[in-house]
């Protein structure tokens, strides 16, 4: 069972205490067996940094996150840049490349290219945007590592 968190949303998840909307992914990491995939590589370069890149390494040692090097997604990202509606086309090549069908974001665009069955299938992306949707973290899956 597995989620990307977007840059949009990683201060609510990581923050203390913990925003209503995180607190049912913090349970699902916690109790669940659920895991955070995430890359420090590429434009996560400048997204995931400071305290923010500490906190996904600790959840990486305590193995509730997963890592994914730049190799298994960026050319994809690159091919996928032209493509999308969004600026995030490493979010949806990461999740093609670990099979992560779930993702946290406030961004709408990302949202609908998530969505895209163009981009993301087999299963088709879901889109966490609030405490209201902790149904899909049940559902969800890492059908790749």
């Amino acid at each position: 069972m597995c989620m990307i968190v977007d840059a949009s949303r990683l201060g609510r998840f990581l923050s203390e205490p913990a925003h209503e909307d995180s607190v049912p992914i913090r349970k699902w990491l916690d109790e669940q067996g659920g895991r955070i995939v995430y890359s420090t590589a590429g434009k996560f370069a400048d997204e995931v940094v400071g305290k923010v890149r500490t906190k996904l390494e600790a959840y990486y040692r305590a193995g509730k996150a997963v890592y994914v090097p730049r190799e298994r997604f960026e050319q994809d990202a690159e091919t996928l840049a032209p493509q999308i509606r969004s600026n995030d086309p490493h979010v949806i090549a990461l999740a093609r490349a670990a099979g992560v069908r779930l993702l946290y974001t406030g961004d709408g665009a990302l949202r609908d290219d998530f969505k895209d069955k163009r981009f993301i299938d087999q299963p088709r992306g879901k889109v966490y945007s609030r405490a209201g949707n902790a149904n899909l973290l049940t559902r969800s899956v890492c059908a790749r590592r």
